[in-house]
């Protein structure tokens, strides 16, 4: 009696319970708390578009609206005496391209031309539609002219380069005493050779030996030490701390990058990541100093990356004394 008591008494209260929700019908088969999002990686500015390394391509458009707000006329030779109110460069790109074209001049008697300069989406686009009728098809045709969105010349940091000796867009160009001037010295200036037949698969772009883009010298000279496109270098430059990217020397910028490229963890990394602010200036100096080679010191590394002018003397001022010569004063 009282065990059929109990067991009517457990049935009841199981059915209370079941009703209440107190129990669910089925057990998620994941029953831990779910895990927070890892924080999206922040990209440094100077690889955003305004900054002097973003990377323009197929995978990375610009917008039809885009034009940079510091355009200027180079004061640079061109080949026609139209083109010189026409060609536009970003104010720094314009400053090192003046400089490249007088150290032509001054050290070898080369002559350059600058040809074209910054380009609009529309105008990019009528030159992409003329290669499409000339060669037939856009597959082709993207391989010599870049779609509209996809052009470096719309940032305002790229120059198309001639020679008297040639004055056309070719690859022959870099054939020329002038054209091979301009290849193996243009990172002395903040320009690199942006198009190699080698890359071509990774740019998506023929050789263009004429096209120059400006990226500032620690970077142009880094890739060109490491022989390697912007899309490349940009990749391991996603790894390191803004303020290296913006600060850093050339044997900093070469040396991180070998050493992420060959999976070498570079000696002083996470130093560079967990710098204090204000102890930046420090933490490049020690993480150069591996990198260092030929007697070239930290200070001569940064002033050949970083060039500032020179300061001027201070104006001469006369301190000497009048003093009286036959009864008046004279200024000996």
């Amino acid at each position: 009696m009282k065990t059929g008591m109990h067991k009517l008494i457990s049935l009841v209260l199981i059915f209370l319970l079941l009703a209440s929700g107190a129990f669910s019908a089925e057990i998620p088969e994941n029953s831990a708390a779910p895990q927070a999002s890892p924080e999206p990686v922040v990209k440094p500015d100077i690889l955003n578009l305004g900054g002097y390394l973003v990377l323009v391509n197929r995978d990375n458009r610009i917008s039809r609206t885009y034009e940079p707000e510091d355009l200027v006329l180079p004061k640079v030779e061109t080949r026609k005496k139209s083109l010189q109110e026409r060609i536009y460069l970003r104010q720094d790109a314009a400053s090192a391209l003046e400089q490249m074209f007088a150290a032509a001049l001054n050290e070898k008697g080369y002559i350059l031309y600058a040809t074209s300069g910054y380009r609009s989406f529309g105008i990019q686009q009528i030159l992409f539609n003329a290669k499409v009728e000339e060669v037939g098809s856009k597959s082709k045709a993207q391989y010599r002219v870049a779609p509209a969105g996809t052009s470096e010349h719309q940032l305002g940091l790229a120059m198309d380069i001639q020679a008297p000796s040639h004055l056309n867009l070719s690859q022959a160009f870099g054939d020329t005493e002038e054209g091979k001037w301009a290849g193996e010295n243009a990172h002395r200036f903040g320009y690199i050779l942006r198009y190699k037949t080698e890359w071509r698969d990774i740019t998506g772009i023929s050789d263009e030996p004429w096209h120059f883009r400006y990226v500032g010298i620690a970077h142009a000279t880094a890739m060109f030490e490491l022989d390697m496109p912007l899309e490349t270098y940009v990749s391991y430059l996603e790894k390191l701390p803004e303020y290296v990217l913006t600060r850093g020397s050339h044997p900093l910028l070469t040396g991180l990058v070998s050493d992420l490229m060959n999976e070498r963890q570079p000696q002083h990394l996470d130093l560079l990541f967990n710098t204090q602010p204000g102890e930046e200036e420090a933490a490049l100096k020690l993480a150069t100093e591996p990198y260092l080679q030929d007697g070239l010191t930290y200070e001569q590394a940064m002033w050949y990356a970083y060039p500032t002018p020179k300061p001027t003397a201070a104006p001469w001022v006369d301190t000497d004394e009048e003093v009286e010569v036959s009864g008046s004063k004279s200024g000996l």
